[in-house]
């Protein structure tokens, strides 16, 4: 009697399947498959069938239609699915009948097995290990989900990244600009041709304390924005200073020539906080500090009628420069300008600073106290000076007010609502 149709083999016809044990929901036979056919009727089969262990496995399911009134499982015709060219097998003998799947399935079936081999492996698989397998999108599904690096990333810039201040952003328009109206640019003109006719408003506040009334001509005002622009949306440009208790000043800064501190009060080649380089002083800008000097010296001369070094103000060659940027409600309390190197003080080198765009009410005094300060208005295009016996006066910002800027400034400038502050002095 063959081993097949022994009574009690668990395949053969005198022991035929009763029912699928629904327990294991996923199995799948391991046949080799002659051409040859097998009466599932009878258990006679005029070919020999290699039989294997039942590979049990969790990656697929073949649809059953269980019957419930019976102790045996069939499968729909439907469930067939035939490739022509393919020849398919008959294993009702095991108690399941035929059930085919495509190549473009299997192919799908095994490559979605490759991902998801790798994926628990943390690896990638490649497209020739992929090889027929058209689901690359299930590769990043089951893949790594890390973002990655864009092609802009440098290794070698280590530096963290601030948030970037533009003091003349873009602004969204339909494709043109209007200028300056020629009243408002006539104005301009006319207010610097005033100021030129009758002298320089030039008005001693105390000794060495000179202030310079629209100093600045129109025209130097507009290319001091764009070149402050430049420099500040550059490496070392515009951030928001603080200290190490989390405090922000009010206020946007950046440094040239050599960088400030405000927690540690002291002077670096870099800016601690991105470790950044300072940009150079324009020499424009210098030149500039050395004839408001010049000029605040001569008129001091010549309205004393001798040479009173008390009054005068020392000359100097600027090598930092302070620039803040004071939006509307941006403020600066009352302190002293006192981290510049001893000599420097001692010889009371002055600060030397320029305003552009809204004006401020400007505080100092000898003393800390608020209610003690003296208060001048600084418009756009005055300098104030202060050294020599002043140079250590308390001094600040208490607010800014809104919307005082020339508007012949901003439409030119593009500059955005606000105060532009540069101070100089001498290291």
């Amino acid at each position: 009697m063959s081993r097949y149709n022994r009574p009690g083999n668990r395949y053969g016809a005198g022991n035929s399947v009763s029912k699928v044990d629904d327990t294991r929901s996923v199995w799948k036979p391991k046949a080799k498959i002659n051409d040859g056919s097998l009466d599932s009727a009878s258990g006679k089969s005029d070919s020999k069938i290699k039989h294997t262990d039942v590979d049990r496995r969790t990656d697929w399911k073949p649809k059953a239609e269980i019957d419930e009134s019976s102790d045996s499982a069939s499968f729909s015709q439907n469930d067939r699915s035939t490739v022509p060219g393919e020849s398919s097998f008959d294993d009702s003998a095991f108690g399941v009948e035929t059930f085919k799947q495509t190549l473009n399935e299997l192919n799908e079936y095994n490559g979605f097995k490759k991902v998801k081999q790798y994926a628990d492996k943390s690896h990638k698989p490649t497209l020739n290990e992929l090889d027929g397998y058209n689901g690359f999108k299930k590769v990043k599904q089951y893949g790594d989900k890390s973002p990655e690096p864009t092609l802009n990333a440098s290794d070698d810039d280590q530096r963290p990244k601030h948030h970037v201040f533009d003091i003349c952003p873009k602004k969204s328009s339909s494709g043109f600009k209007l200028k300056p109206s020629l009243l408002a640019m006539n104005r301009e003109k006319r207010n610097q041709i005033k100021q030129s006719t009758k002298g320089q408003n030039i008005e001693i506040l105390g000794p060495g304390i000179v202030l310079l009334k629209g100093y600045i001509s129109f025209d130097d005002q507009i290319s001091i924005v764009k070149t402050c622009r430049d420099l500040g949306i550059g490496v070392g440009g515009f951030y928001q200073p603080g200290y190490n208790s989390g405090t922000k000043l009010h206020l946007q800064m950046m440094c040239l020539g050599k960088n400030w501190d405000p927690d540690t009060h002291t002077y670096t080649e870099l800016r601690s906080s991105d470790n950044s380089k300072p940009p150079g002083i324009p020499e424009k800008f210098s030149d500039m500090v050395k004839k408001a000097i010049h000029d605040s010296n001569e008129f001091i001369r010549g309205n004393s009628g001798s040479l009173n070094e008390g009054k005068v103000v020392p000359s100097m060659s600027p090598d930092i420069c302070i620039v803040n940027f004071y939006t509307k409600t941006g403020r600066l309390g009352l302190h002293q300008d006192k981290d510049e190197s001893e000599k420097s003080l001692k010889k009371g080198l002055p600060v030397v600073s320029f305003s552009i765009g809204d004006s401020a009410e400007f505080l100092y005094g000898e003393t800390r106290a608020i209610d003690e300060a003296d208060k001048v208005t600084l418009e756009s295009g005055d300098v104030l000076i202060f050294g020599g016996k002043s140079r250590l006066i308390y001094h600040g910002v208490s607010s800014i007010i809104p919307d005082t800027a020339p508007t012949s400034l901003m439409e030119a400038s593009d500059m955005r609502p606000g105060r532009l502050n540069l101070t100089f002095r001498m290291y």
